[in-house]
């Protein structure tokens, strides 16, 4: 059984939703993938005739913060991610939470980006039923 379980925010501004299921599958080789919501087509922030398609997984693997956020940037340059001013984002990654003793805990890059107050991450751990720690950060990870 793998020493930790993160919890994902996966998103792609692309056409379709294509590219959020390949990198499902390539998260696969780090680990055990579990989606936990469905991918939905959302709209992009501040622009609402923009689309994101976004997905929230698990991913149940030995690996620490830090050699698993590496992993991470090289699965999203691999999918094409280029980091840029055109506003394209063929995939993004977000770590979001560690799960430890039973509870998910925030990431603090994650609180640090304000992700849980974004639309597309606060609507899929709701539609997920995950409830996250905000207080005790997943630090140790």
């Amino acid at each position: 059984m793998p020493a930790r379980r993160w919890l994902l925010l996966l998103g792609s501004n692309l056409a379709g939703s294509e590219r959020i299921q390949q990198a499902l599958e390539t998260l696969a080789a780090l680990g055990h993938v579990t989606s936990l919501t469905p991918i939905e087509r959302m709209p992009a922030r501040g622009d609402p005739s923009r689309f994101y398609y976004n997905a929230l997984a698990t991913l149940g693997c030995d690996l620490d913060r830090d050699v698993l956020r590496a992993q991470l940037k090289q699965i999203e340059i691999e999918l094409g991610r280029v980091r840029d001013e055109s506003g394209e984002v063929a995939i993004d990654i977000d770590l979001l939470a560690m799960q430890a003793n039973g509870s998910w805990l925030a990431e603090p890059h994650a609180l640090e980006k304000r992700e849980f107050t974004q639309t597309p991450a606060r609507e899929l751990i709701e539609a997920a039923a995950i409830v996250i720690d905000m207080r005790n950060t997943g630090k140790e990870g």
